[in-house]
């Protein structure tokens, strides 16, 4: 009796030594996996401190970078207000150029007008002066026609003074004498006409 009891005692220990060396077995594995947990936890922050350290870098770098391009796009600015500036300046003179070739051309134009008018006056005096024989049988004619009305002019006034002298004749002047182509009829002087009776010859 007593000796089962030993057994009994026995496994009893053997199983709860068992239990506690598998238990202890049980936690150092578990120790084992949460040290290489920890040592890869330990190697990520590693990498982490790493990468945070590469990012404030580039962060510190990409800060002075955009400070850079901040400064050059300030300056592009500026230059692109200058150029803005000149554009509009450029178009401006780019309108007076088209108004000063919109006049040149309409007075282009006018004196094209002009030059073919004075092309047709010059062809036109051309022509009338490519016969010198019929401007000379012109001239010759005007010439006689001015010399046939002056001899009908002079003939008229002949006439006319013929026709004045026999109203004078017709009319007399009752014996008062026409002195320097004026009659002394009126004047204070009168000279007196004694018209002598014919006498018959001894």
């Amino acid at each position: 009796m007593p000796s089962r009891q030993n057994r009994a005692i026995l496994i009893v220990l053997i199983l709860i030594a068992g239990a506690s060396l598998w238990r202890t077995i049980l936690v150092e594995r578990d120790k084992q996996r949460i040290k290489g947990s920890y040592k890869e936890a330990q190697q990520l922050v590693s990498q982490l401190e790493a990468e945070r350290t590469q990012l404030s870098g580039e962060l510190s770098n990409a800060q002075r970078t955009i400070e850079v391009k901040a400064g050059d796009i300030k300056g592009l600015q500026t230059e692109l207000q200058h150029v803005q500036d000149k554009l509009d300046q450029t178009v401006v003179e780019l309108s007076s150029l088209q108004r000063e070739h919109e006049q040149l051309r309409q007075h282009d134009a006018s004196l094209t007008t002009q030059f073919s008018s004075v092309l047709a006056e010059k062809q036109e005096l051309e022509t009338k002066l490519a016969s010198i024989k019929e401007l000379k049988l012109a001239i010759r004619e005007v010439k006689r026609k001015m010399r046939n009305e002056r001899w009908q002019t002079w003939l008229a006034r002949i006439e006319t003074l013929k026709e004045e002298d026999q109203r004078k004749l017709a009319s007399g002047n009752r014996g008062y004498i026409v002195r320097e182509g004026q009659p002394t009829l009126g004047s204070a002087r009168q000279l007196q006409v004694h018209v002598l009776e014919p006498q018959s010859a001894q």
